[in-house]
């Protein structure tokens, strides 16, 4: 009888301490919880302000700088015109004026047609560094570019309108294969009366010019000495000589 007593306190007592231990576990598990969240948030909010810092840096960044433009002219070829009138309007080398508007035939310009004027310089790209070799071979011999076939061969092919200031003209033609500057170059008279030709560039293959006696505007075809009277006579000898004072052409007036 003393023994039923006392069942009820030990099933009691292994209830009571079945609560406690799974209270104790449950505890722990959500301690375990806490302190994994605590230790994710710290590692999020350590990281942030790098991440942050390099946004603010990224956007602070100025952006790049672009390299300015080479402000070029524009003309409009009016009557009258000539390269080498143009070029020196401007101050540019007439050969850059051709190179930059890729011009076929320097002596023919079209009315109201516009021109680029690279006043600023045609632009050079950055030529590439040759690699050095390490070997102690000598480096390949580069092989030069050929010549351009053909050479210049002017002439004078004819005087006209002789003794008459208004028609009087000497054509003077390229019959070579390759074009020629003729800056420089002179018309001389048996009186000494001399024309001194300004920047013009003459296409071979027979392109020819007319130096006018008389005054007028030069052209791409015909150019004007300025003088007030006839020069050429019956007889007389025509000269003309490039840079160097050598006679390159000479013609006798019918």
């Amino acid at each position: 009888m003393a023994i039923k007593r006392y069942v009820p306190f030990v099933l009691l007592n292994i209830i009571v301490s079945a609560a406690v231990v799974l209270a104790v576990l449950n505890y722990w598990d959500q301690k375990q919880a806490e302190e994994q969240e605590i230790t994710e948030a710290t590692s999020v909010a350590a990281t942030a302000p790098a991440a942050t810092a390099a946004a603010v840096a990224t956007a602070s960044a100025p952006p790049p700088v672009e390299e300015s433009l080479r402000a070029d002219v524009i003309h409009v070829i009016q009557g009258g015109d000539t390269l080498g009138s143009i070029a020196e309007q401007y101050g540019v080398p007439m050969d850059d004026i051709i190179q930059v508007n890729s011009i076929a035939n320097p002596n023919i310009l079209k009315i109201g047609a516009e021109l680029i004027i690279p006043v600023g310089g045609i632009p050079t790209s950055t030529p590439e560094p040759t690699p050095v070799p390490t070997s102690a071979e000598p480096p390949t011999p580069i092989p030069t570019e050929p010549p351009a076939p053909g050479e210049a061969a002017v002439v004078i092919r004819a005087v006209t309108g002789v003794g008459d200031l208004t028609t009087e003209g000497m054509v003077i033609a390229n019959e070579g294969s390759r074009q020629i500057q003729l800056s420089n170059w002179r018309v001389e008279d048996s009186q000494g009366n001399v024309y001194t030709f300004k920047p013009f560039i003459l296409f071979g293959d027979g392109a020819n010019v007319v130096l006018h006696t008389g005054p007028g505007t030069d052209t791409t075809l015909g150019l004007y000495w300025g003088l007030a009277f006839p020069v050429w006579e019956p007889g007389e000898t025509a000269t003309l000589r490039d840079p160097d004072g050598t006679a390159r052409a000479t013609f006798i007036i019918p």
